[in-house]
């Protein structure tokens, strides 16, 4: 049976939601505060949570900031948010924690359980890529790298990839062709792989391929645009290597 840990000081909507997921068939665990709900998660393992965003002792941000530190690589449950109103800033803060998604209060009880039931079933295919090491880093002779996708491991040239991104315990491997490819390990296990093949950290979650920057996006803080038109994110320490780069190859 799938366990739920639910943490929101609101006993009214906590009964709530424990009524709603048990009548699903989960087993459901409680805490009315973001302390309580830290000593569960690393006590009894919840396959997911779900969170209140404000409340007291210990709140939802906080409460997975604090997971995340202690947890570090480990595979940490989803977690989704519970919120009475969307904030641009909050939202965008939550997402860089790891946040899975955002529910608005009020909530309805089918909309609770198709969401918990989307992030279960895409936790349980982490954990299966995991448990069968599909995602075996393999470099052949040819420049590729062996990444695992729905018909087992594919070899993906290098110039084909365009940039590879953080994503907690895991990353994600972005291709010209606008495929995106989830791979279960940390994105520091193919950093030397990719930086020698024409790659470059520009951000402590985001590596790039060089060949696929399109140009620097100067400002308070540093952006690439790449060749597939998204905008990544540039530290500070890596904005004035890329300009130096750049002006050095023009």
């Amino acid at each position: 049976m799938e366990k739920i840990l639910v943490v929101e000081d609101e006993k009214g909507i906590r009964d709530t939601l424990q009524d709603i997921l048990e009548l699903a068939g989960y087993e459901v665990l409680l805490a009315a505060n973001g302390k309580i709900g830290y000593n569960l998660i690393l006590e009894d393992q919840p396959d997911l949570v779900l969170c209140d965003v404000n409340m007291p002792e210990l709140g939802g941000f906080e409460l997975l900031e604090a997971v995340n530190q202690s947890l570090k690589d480990k595979v940490i449950p989803p977690f989704l948010f519970l919120t009475a109103k969307v904030d641009k800033e909050d939202v965008l803060y939550g997402m860089s924690l790891g946040a899975d998604d955002y529910l608005l209060k009020p909530f309805s009880a089918s909309h609770i359980l198709k969401t918990v039931r989307l992030r279960l079933d895409k936790r349980q295919h982490l954990l299966e890529l995991t448990s069968t090491n599909k995602a075996e880093v393999v470099i052949n002779e040819i420049d590729k790298l062996a990444l695992p996708s729905d018909d087992g491991l594919e070899l993906i040239p290098f110039d084909k990839m365009i940039k590879c991104q953080a994503d907690r315990s895991y990353c994600n491997f972005y291709l010209i062709d606008n495929r995106k490819i989830l791979v279960s390990k940390p994105m520091k296990e193919f950093e030397e792989i990719l930086t020698s093949k024409g790659f470059l950290k520009v951000h402590k979650s985001t590596i790039v391929n060089i060949k696929h920057i399109e140009k620097i996006i100067r400002g308070k803080a540093g952006h690439l645009l790449m060749s597939d038109g998204s905008i990544v994110n540039v530290s500070a320490r890596k904005k004035e290597e890329l300009i130096h780069l750049f002006n050095s190859n023009a």
